[in-house]
């Protein structure tokens, strides 16, 4: 059976269930749910699993109840249905982090860490941070980041950040890092990434308030192109990423920690050929 736990898409959890279900009863499908809650069309849930309808806390119950889900799992599937139906980023990640709660009971230790180092957008920040700064405490991590947090959140990022492997503590109390870079992995969850990613994006908006002109760059370019000059574009970022990363590499004084964002995405419909 689909281990819930593992889903971050509410959608095809219904989709997988449903299959699973219909191997050992035949009868199972979408149709039969839709009739079982009571809908006035039996194609809704066919639509939900297509991505072109959504669903209401009520008739996400009703699933639940089809599909004979526990506590847990009923507890879990509605923070999914909220999560994927937020329609800001605050709030997706408002409920990503509770689903991560129910995650890390289940999942064992490697996959849950990996699932949290990219849920905060300060554990990478203080992994940059042990590299240039003579770290020994919680303290002077939640005294050197901007914006700052809290004693206790550089508390457990530290103790997260040791356990990964990714930082450790010398034999005179200060801390280093284990490499030089770090990437993430296959299994890292997507909607793990996504929200880390609108993290680091919301602090590249209150960095235009927070720092001088020269000590950021913050630039637009609106452009339009065809599909065919997409994968020239991504290779021309891809082509500066490494660049950039080649001369933090060669750096021997980093005296701060950066956060480059690069996003490239459409702002309009495509216009098909005629």
């Amino acid at each position: 059976m689909a281990d819930i736990f593992s889903y971050t898409d509410y959608r095809q959890f219904i989709k997988d269930h449903c299959e699973d279900l219909r191997k050992e009863k035949p009868f199972f499908s979408y149709r039969y749910i839709a009739q079982k809650a009571e809908l006035k069309s039996t194609g809704f849930i066919s639509w939900v699993v297509s991505g072109k309808r959504s669903i209401s806390l009520k008739l996400a119950h009703k699933i639940c109840t089809i599909f004979k889900l526990r506590k847990r799992e009923t507890e879990y599937f509605l923070l999914l249905v909220n999560h994927n139906q937020a329609t800001s980023g605050d709030e997706r990640q408002h409920y990503l982090d509770r689903m991560l709660v129910y995650r890390s009971i289940r999942t064992d230790t490697v996959n849950r860490d990996q699932d949290q180092y990219y849920s905060k957008w300060y554990y990478s920040a203080i992994r940059e941070l042990v590299a240039i700064s003579k770290i020994t405490d919680e303290q002077d991590v939640a005294s050197q980041l901007r914006p700052s947090i809290t004693r206790s959140e550089a508390k457990d990022a530290i103790a997260l950040l040791c356990r990964l492997n990714i930082i450790r503590k010398k034999s005179n109390g200060i801390y280093e890092r284990c490499s030089t870079a770090i990437r993430a992995g296959s299994d890292v969850d997507r909607a793990i990434i996504h929200g880390y990613q609108i993290a680091t994006m919301q602090l590249g908006q209150g960095a235009l308030c927070r720092f001088d002109k020269d000590d950021r760059d913050v630039s637009t370019l609106t452009v339009s192109c065809n599909a065919a000059d997409l994968p020239r574009i991504k290779e021309c970022i891809s082509k500066m990423r490494s660049e950039i990363t080649e001369i933090v590499c060669e750096s021997n004084n980093a005296n701060q920690v950066f956060q480059i964002n690069v996003q490239f995405f459409p702002l309009s419909k495509k216009i098909e050929d005629k």
